[in-house]
């Protein structure tokens, strides 16, 4: 084919199939194979341009230029890396490459020089997401409607791998959201059984007590047992002291005003002394971090305290958060039983039912990383490191 008998259709082929194959490897490869049946050449390599600039053959014509170990050519690195660099064609009637692994795919003898032209596929922001490689192996000099023909061609390779990226980004942040909705929901619900289990175990049954001794010195007034009656209302007085020391540490666990107004170590203190049932030790420096920093560790260390009470029959606990240079560490330990704790994927500990998970998900959205040791009969310590600025 040549520029008199017009390229329009070998375009509309190549739009074709850049538009509708799904398989961007067939695309590059047709690519190719139309190339060189256009301009009449030996062969077409269509070169990748990776993340950092390193220049890789993606797909060629013949087939087995795209096979076996891939070229990788250095960022800027002869000629095909010059056109990846500065985003301009070039042509070349005797080149001589000297990468042994490029002159096998060149198909060149030893000695053998070859005629070249390589044009950038520009993507629309202006920056090169490929290059195609035209060549033969016949001595020749490429006409100028030959370099605008394979522009054309290349440009809609970049629109093609801009295409596909974007699909790839979009698919990986779908996923991201998902996980990241699965875990919010889990939390979400992680915390209201929290808060039910809180409220049953300790306001609900502090109620059916009060109403219980209600109930006998309501009897005892109708028998006019003075004595009788006076105990069961000290008793009741006692229970509904429990019941709202109860109820404000179920509130604590749902809201803290004093950490949004005193901030985290504050917080932690207020924290520990509306814990019942455990004596909770807070060594905290006043660290400034930002409000969502301050809550994940705030929420953490919450529930940390939490299985102290509830799991680890621990008759005490220590809270500490400190600054270490660019990072602030949280840390919380018990005396109780402790338990088998396990590392699941990525090191996660796992496997512990206590709402590690919960806990690790808060700190890893944070930017931090959550570590447990926990030895049977020695007590659990949960620590939380996290990155900040400054």
């Amino acid at each position: 084919m040549t520029p008199a008998t017009g390229w329009g259709p070998l375009l509309d082929d190549v739009r074709r199939l850049v538009t509708r194959e799904p398989s961007l490897k067939v695309v590059l490869a047709g690519v190719a194979r139309h190339l060189v049946g256009a301009l009449d050449v030996d062969g077409c390599l269509i070169y990748r341009i990776e993340p950092g600039g390193e220049v890789v053959v993606a797909a060629g014509h013949p087939s087995s230029a795209g096979e076996g170990e891939p070229l990788r050519l250095a960022p800027g690195f002869g000629v095909t890396g010059r056109v990846a660099a500065d985003g301009i064609a070039v042509t070349l009637v005797d080149d001589n490459p000297r990468n042994a692994r490029h002159r096998e795919l060149l198909g060149l003898a030893e000695g053998q020089r070859v005629s070249r032209l390589c044009v950038p596929a520009r993507a629309p922001d202006g920056s090169c997401a490929a290059v195609v490689a035209a060549h033969s192996r016949t001595r020749r000099v490429f006409l100028d409607a030959e370099v605008a023909l394979a522009q054309q061609v290349a440009d809609l390779v970049a629109l093609r791998l801009r295409l596909d990226r974007l699909t790839a980004a979009s698919a990986d942040h779908r996923t991201e959201w998902n996980v990241f909705v699965a875990g919010t929901v889990t939390a979400q619900e992680a915390e209201r059984r929290r808060i039910a289990g809180d409220l049953h175990d300790g306001v609900s049954q502090v109620i059916a007590s009060l109403t219980f001794h209600l109930s006998a010195a309501e009897l005892a007034l109708a028998d006019h047992d003075l004595a009788y009656v006076t105990d069961q209302v000290h008793a009741a007085r006692a229970l509904a002291e429990l019941a709202v020391a109860e109820t404000r540490s179920a509130i604590t666990g749902l809201h803290s005003p004093v950490l949004d107004d005193l901030g985290l170590a504050a917080g932690l203190e207020s924290m520990a002394r509306a814990v019942p049932n455990l004596k909770v030790a807070v060594d905290a420096q006043d660290v400034d971090l930002p409000e969502h920093v301050a809550v994940s560790l705030f929420r953490i260390a919450q529930e940390a305290i939490q299985n102290a009470v509830k799991h680890a029959g621990a008759s005490k606990a220590q809270v500490r958060l400190a600054r270490h240079g660019r990072k602030v560490v949280l840390t919380v330990s018990d005396d109780g039983h402790g338990f088998p704790a396990r590392t699941g994927r990525a090191g996660r500990p796992s496997g512990t039912g206590f709402g590690l998970a919960g806990m690790t998900e808060r700190a890893e959205l944070i930017g931090g990383h959550l570590d447990v040791v926990s030895v049977a009969g020695k007590g659990t310590t949960v620590e939380v490191v996290v990155p900040i600025e400054g």
